[in-house]
């Protein structure tokens, strides 16, 4: 397994400085790749995305995966950063127009090597196995894979253990995170309710079985949303 952690734990970076202190702490903390938090990247790192994978690369890190939207040109983001994974939350009005979308960007994405590793997220258009298996079937024969996120998967009611048993041939990255507790969707806070790993509700040690059972070897990303005021590192480790 490679053990990676998200730059979501270092919240909103505003340039290439942000981004080399994120990279440079991720490294320090002993990790030997990054997730880079796309959205959340400013638009002068956005357009040079080649240059951000160089920034990785110099901190001696890898970059297992980036995450995305549904335009085409996530593709050329994600091979920019030097990674061919994805992973993809949706958002849009129905679970019909996400199908359409991803059938385009997943189309877009095998052309280039790209995998789309679709995300079951709260309050999302994958909420549950039926949402996920509609989407690849609809997907197929361009290959989607599979993100277990151990918060969101608790939070949407999901026995972990048997999700990873059920998609072991198709996942392609984990985000490890905790849930502070089981609450109605609509009721999760996301500046409030995702904590620190071992802090929470989240079956973290059944879910780390599960993936040794199946001889996972890609990338467990550490997820931390919002670390306390001054206490960064402190999370991501």
């Amino acid at each position: 397994m490679i053990l990676s952690c998200s730059t979501i734990t270092w919240g909103q970076l505003n340039g290439m400085k942000d981004l080399e202190k994120a990279l440079a702490s991720i490294k320090a903390l002993g990790y030997s790749d990054a997730g880079i938090e796309y959205p959340m990247l400013s638009a002068s790192l956005k357009e040079h995305v080649k240059e951000g994978g160089a920034a990785a690369k110099k901190a001696g890190l890898t970059v297992a995966a980036v995450a995305i939207d549904t335009t085409p040109a996530m593709a050329k983001v994600v091979k920019g950063f030097g990674s061919s994974v994805g992973w993809l939350c949706l958002f849009e009005k129905d679970i019909d127009v996400a199908i359409e979308k991803t059938k385009k960007l997943s189309a877009v994405c095998a052309k280039v090597g790209v995998d789309v590793s679709l995300h079951p997220h709260v309050r999302s258009n994958i909420q549950s196995t039926d949402d996920l298996d509609r989407i690849m079937k609809a997907c197929a024969p361009n290959r989607t894979s599979v993100c277990v996120d151990t918060a969101h998967l608790t939070a949407l009611d999901v026995d972990i253990p048997k999700f990873i048993s059920r998609y072991k041939k198709s996942i392609s990255l984990v985000h490890l995170k905790d849930l502070s507790e089981k609450k109605p969707q609509e009721e999760i806070d996301y500046n409030k309710h995702f904590v620190d790993l071992g802090d929470g509700v989240a079956d973290l040690k059944g879910a780390l079985k599960a993936l040794r059972a199946m001889r996972y070897s890609g990338a467990i990303m550490i997820e931390v949303d919002n670390p306390p005021k001054g206490m960064v590192e402190a999370s991501a480790k």
